[in-house]
């Protein structure tokens, strides 16, 4: 049996090549992150015509929650996909590892990976728009438990799916949360069929909690946490089927 010093040795080893893996890619992620922010701040605004408080606050933290979005469930599927074609998944599967240190080694990266754009998104919003931040304890465990969520989900549809469906579900992801899901405007705009839809998807329980969390806008809603606990802990459940699984 690993005894406990070597358990942490392999969890530091795993997290360490994990960022050898993924240097190229942070840079430009981080830069695609701040252009995101920019693009959905400033180009929506004129799209949208936001002049009023409540629409420059969606937008606000709307691209908070677009980048969050874009890292967790686009860019972290697609690079994991990859992994499998490249048999980075199945050699890491022979190894003498625990399945959950290789889910969680990849799970710090990208929450790691996740971060500059948020901060980023916060600190031209709030510029911009004139917001107040209220970056506390409950702020940074919100903003943790989301990031941890989604980052599931994404997983769980690059472990899921083959590369081709893949691909496309992530796409529609980024389409929806960009055009069509009440988080860069109010839900009022949208049928009360739709919005109840989009109420019981993940995204938008994860827009409603980063603007009660870090903006002070929305008041707390405990079904938001809730629903985005249950679609982690059922991605982490699909994750962990995937990695336990002998072929």
């Amino acid at each position: 049996m690993m005894t406990i010093k070597n358990r942490y040795n392999t969890s530091i080893g795993l997290v360490k090549w994990s960022l050898i893996r993924h240097k190229f890619y942070i840079p430009v992620f981080i830069v695609v992150q701040i252009l995101l922010s920019l693009s959905i701040i400033y180009g929506f605004s004129f799209v949208t015509n936001a002049v009023d408080d409540l629409s420059k606050s969606f937008l606000c933290t709307g691209a908070v929650t677009i980048n969050i979005i874009a890292v967790t469930c686009v860019l972290a599927p697609q690079i994991v996909s990859e992994a499998k074609q490249n048999g980075i998944f199945d050699y890491q599967k022979t190894l003498p590892i625990s399945r959950i240190g290789i889910l969680i080694s990849d799970l710090l990266v990208w929450g790691i990976i996740s971060l500059p754009g948020v901060f980023v998104s916060m600190i031209i919003g709030s510029m911009n728009f004139n917001m107040n931040m209220h970056f506390g304890i409950i702020g940074s465990i919100s903003l943790l438990f989301v990031i941890t969520s989604l980052i599931l989900f994404g997983f769980s549809i690059a472990y899921l799916l083959p590369p081709n469906m893949m691909t496309l579900v992530t796409q529609l992801i980024m389409i929806g949360g960009l055009l069509f899901s009440p988080i860069i405007y109010s839900a009022d705009r949208l049928p009360n069929w739709m919005s109840n839809i989009y109420n019981y998807l993940p995204f938008v329980p994860v827009s409603n909690i980063i603007r009660f969390s870090l903006f002070r806008l929305n008041d707390f809603n405990f079904m938001d946490y809730l629903i985005v606990f249950i679609w982690g802990a059922v991605s982490y459940l699909a994750s962990m089927y995937v990695l336990a699984r002998r072929k």
